[in-house]
């Protein structure tokens, strides 16, 4: 009572409700009634084209199948005569019968068996004697699936026997057709059979020692029954019988094991067969009549459901389109006016119960809520803003806490020249890569360099690296001429090679390496840093790959994990390389740590 009541007050307030339901109604009704005739008459109009269609149909798929199983036979007839064949049969059987080694004749015979893979539809070949099975050839090579295997092998022999008998009546026949076994053992791949009597090309059958039986895939019927079968409908079904009108093949495997699959023919069915000219088998089509109506009856649902789908979004335009004929804008559209200027405040008068000013009411509280929103990001912008402040100073005091790098530069120079002049040479190159290494990183007015000189820094790097370290690494660059003029950011693979040598090979006391390769693929350069190190622990593993794959834009690092360096050369060669920009890291215990960079042309570089 309480929902009926509910019901009466809503369309007592809502005319735009009313006008739609009996508009609705109207509409249903006409449309319900005209449905209903179009599905009378389309069914009986599918009932009459399609016999028309599948009975000519049916005329074409006789002629196809009448050639396609004579050319199926004529091939095989023109198998049985190759000489060669029979002389590498005669070689094998007679080896076999005198005891003798015939493995190398068997090779032969089941290559030259080999030879007729092109032939189509083919599954197996057996050469069969008087004395039984002399060689085989399996399309699919699978010895789980060979179909003349230890328990079908008496089959294959007694199709032989029988060819033999009738030559032996006199009989003289071309070919001889056997349906078992019908599949493969593993029930997947349905075949026939056709025996032959192996001659060699010799006229004259009656001395024929012999026998070539060939299994032809099923899949032969495949592409003439998909031609009288309607996709996705099921009142339509092709299928081929033997001699005995017992169902040979379907080309459907969710029916091969059904029994029986089709319907029986009676008033509800219309069955139309055409005879092969091979093997007695026969062409079928039949029609189920319940299975049509059923068809329709599920066009109509579905189309009910569309009409039901369409009439709901019918409704829904009728009633928009009413509430703009009704409600009244004129209050609405003075405060959206006011909220367009940014003055949330002025709310609208309500004046009524229905659904326009219950829109205008909750126009009002919306508008609490932005105004509300408004000063809450307005606080948060300026804590953002005092947080910049923060950091602008802190980095302003770091800078005015730096050394004069000339200052620096200046001064190892002069330590060099003491040096040289005291012959200690090797104290000399040291102090020069070291004053290089400096200079390239002190330099703030070139930020983009190129490849050449990053890779000549590193190098001065893990110089000045192994002499402190002494025997504990070695270290390898190779990099391909062509690519040296590549653009690219300064310092970018310090942070990685550092790693290498501070936790790589911590506690290492000799033979750690570094190796620094790069590969040129056009607009992509691939670069890998290597190490053969402890590798990382999980923990510190995944707070790596966590900063690759947020390409830097992690917000908090545990610096004791990984430290900011990573982090910050991440960033900086995504905003240098862009998106098409990948960092790949492979880390294992024991195992090194191995990054891989997939750098694309810098979209503000030079090439």
């Amino acid at each position: 009572m309480k929902i009926i009541r509910l019901v009466k007050e809503y369309f007592s307030t809502h005319f735009s409700a009313v006008f739609a339901f009996y508009i609705s109604v109207a509409v249903f009704v006409v449309a319900h009634i005209f449905m209903k005739y179009l599905k009378n008459e389309y069914l009986f109009y599918l009932r009459e084209k399609s016999y028309e269609t599948e009975d000519a149909v049916m005329e074409s798929m006789q002629r196809s199948l009448n050639s396609t199983l004579c050319e199926l036979i004529t091939t095989g007839s023109e198998v049985v005569t190759d000489k060669n064949l029979l002389d590498l049969t005669i070689e094998v059987d007679r080896a076999v019968k005198e005891g003798k080694n015939a493995s190398q004749g068997y090779l032969n015979l089941h290559n030259a068996l080999v030879g007729y893979n092109h032939l189509r539809f083919v599954s197996a070949m057996a050469i069969v004697g008087k004395d039984g099975l002399v060689c085989q050839y399996d399309r699919y090579k699978n010895s789980n699936s060979t179909i003349w295997g230890d328990g079908n092998q008496a089959y294959v022999e007694k199709m032989a026997d029988d060819l033999f008998e009738s030559i032996a009546e006199e009989n003289l026949p071309r070919y001889m057709a056997h349906l078992y076994p019908y599949a493969y053992p593993d029930s997947k791949r349905k075949v026939f059979h056709v025996a032959y009597p192996l001659t060699g090309g010799v006229t004259g059958i009656r001395n024929i020692e012999y026998v070539m039986v060939i299994s032809y895939s099923m899949s032969v019927f495949n592409e003439f029954l998909n031609t009288v079968e309607v996709p996705k409908v099921k009142y339509v079904r092709g299928f081929i019988t033997d001699e005995n009108d017992d169902i040979l093949y379907y080309n459907d495997e969710a029916y091969w094991y059904e029994e029986p699959f089709l319907p029986t023919e009676n008033d509800e069915t219309t069955l139309i067969s055409k005879p092969l000219n091979y093997f007695g088998w026969t062409a079928n089509v039949i029609m189920d009549e319940t299975e049509m109506k059923a068809h329709v009856d599920e066009i109509y649902q579905k189309g009910t459901v569309l009409y039901l789908i369409i009439l709901v979004i019918y409704i829904v335009i009728v009633i928009f389109v009413m509430e703009h004929l009704l409600k009244p804008i004129r209050s609405i559209s003075e405060s959206l006016k006011e909220a367009e200027q940014g003055n949330y405040n002025s709310k609208i008068q309500i004046e009524g119960k229905n659904e326009i000013w219950q829109l205008a009411e909750e126009y009002n509280r919306m508008a609490d809520a932005i105004e509300e929103k408004n000063h809450e990001i307005s606080r948060k912008n300026e804590e953002r803003l005092e947080s910049l402040r923060q950091q602008y100073l802190a980095e302003k005091e770091a800078l005015e806490s730096q050394i004069n790098a000339h200052f620096i530069c200046n001064t190892l120079g002069c330590i060099n020249y003491e040096a040289i002049e005291a012959g200690n040479f090797q104290v000399s190159v040291l102090i020069k890569k070291l004053s290089n290494i400096l200079r390239y990183t002190f330099d703030q007015h070139c930020q983009t360099v190129y490849m050449f000189q990053e890779l000549a820094w590193i190098d001065q790097y893990l110089y000045l690296q192994k002499n402190r370290y002494e025997t504990v690494f070695d270290y390898e660059i190779l990099f391909p001429d062509a690519y040296h003029y590549w653009a690219c950011c300064k310092l970018m693979f310090q942070p990685f090679v550092e790693n290498s040598i501070l936790h790589g090979f911590a506690g290492l006391e000799s033979e750690g390496f570094i190796r620094i390769t790069g590969e040129g693929f056009g607009d992509w350069l691939k670069i890998v840093i290597e190490d053969n190190g402890c590798g990382m622990g999980r923990e510190k593993a995944t707070a790596v790959e966590e900063i690759l794959r947020d390409k830097g834009h992690t917000t908090f690092v545990n610096q004791k994990k990984v430290g900011i360096g990573i982090r910050n050369v991440v960033t900086r060669m995504y905003m240098f390389y862009g998106e098409d920009l990948d960092i790949t890291m492979e880390t294992t215990a024991k195992g090194g740590t191995a990054f891989t960079f997939k750098i694309p042309l810098p979209k503000h570089g030079e090439e």
